[in-house]
């Protein structure tokens, strides 16, 4: 399989155009700025992993023509990175196990507390997830397959961001600054 690495959404935490027609500073008949919320995807090996889920993930994943993930990392616990959660369950159900998520304690914390239905049964619904919190320093494994993943903090507005870097390629999503000390991924 090949490597690759896809941004799925790169708009604000609205999207655009905005639900009202709203386009901003935006052109309108420019197609790329029409753009959906931030999430991407990486297939390293057979190993299928998704970046946030925004609440355009069914939208994206069509689109890309994805069919399937092994695990999630996470940025941060805003709504734009997360509220697409419920569309994982369709891959629960693919590969009868849960779903591996990654983030950091701040984050897991937040995901775990909005969604408890993805990690314990209620109202009927089976938990699809099983949450890890980072280090620095992860990785990410299939079969024989493993994928290194770095990771450091960054400022964005009154709360953190994590930045990832997989096989030299640096995402981030949301961010005010950079430490001086991460500058150099």
């Amino acid at each position: 399989m090949k490597n690759k690495f896809t941004i799925l959404g790169c708009g604000s935490s609205l999207g655009s155009p905005w639900i009202t027609s709203y386009w901003g500073s935006c052109q309108k008949n420019d197609k790329k700025n029409i753009r959906t919320r931030c999430s991407a995807h990486f297939q390293y090996k057979d190993i299928s992993v998704l970046i946030d889920t925004s609440p355009d993930l069914k939208q994206q994943f069509i689109t890309n023509k994805l069919k399937n993930i092994d695990a999630v990392i996470y940025t941060h616990e805003h709504a734009d990175q997360t509220f697409g959660i419920f569309e994982l369950r369709p891959f629960f159900w693919l590969n009868k196990k849960k779903i591996n998520i990654y983030g950091s304690k701040k984050t897991i914390k937040d995901i775990k507390k909005k969604f408890d239905f993805c990690f314990k049964e209620k109202q009927g619904y089976r938990p699809i997830l099983k949450d890890h919190t980072i280090n620095k320093k992860f990785y990410i494994t299939k079969g024989k397959n493993k994928i290194k993943i770095d990771s450091f903090e960054a400022l964005h507005g009154m709360t953190k961001s994590t930045v990832y870097i997989i096989n030299k390629i640096a995402y981030l999503s949301d961010c005010s600054f950079i430490p001086q000390i991460s500058r150099k991924y």
